[in-house]
């Protein structure tokens, strides 16, 4: 057998053997899944009353609070598609262009 061969059997042997060893260590080092705690959540309820409602513009989380997005979703039903973008824009601060693309997609999804 050529000297290159036995030098590639020996890379792949040694790579797999260092692989191995690497995977078991890793698996012994991460805590099993049973002991991992998940975050108590809130009742549905409990997130209404006083909670806004949280949207991600532009990479930004921003929340409106439930009576500015009644109002928004009641104008955008009546077809004012720019007077609620407004409310939608003094209720949090947003720019009118971030306003009124949120109001084009809850004009999408409320159909």
């Amino acid at each position: 057998m050529p000297k290159e061969y036995q030098f590639l059997l020996a890379g792949l042997a040694l790579g797999l053997l260092f692989g191995w060893l690497a995977g078991r260590r890793m698996s012994q080092a991460q805590a099993p899944l049973a002991e991992v705690e998940t975050p108590p959540v809130a009742e549905p309820a409990a997130q209404a009353e006083g909670a806004g409602i949280k949207l991600v513009v532009n990479g930004n989380t921003v929340e409106v609070p439930p009576a500015a997005m009644a109002e928004v979703q009641a104008m955008i039903k009546e077809g004012q598609k720019t007077e609620a973008a407004k409310v939608l824009r003094d209720a949090t601060g947003m720019n009118l262009a971030a306003a009124k693309s949120v109001v084009a997609s809850l004009e999408k999804v409320l159909g």
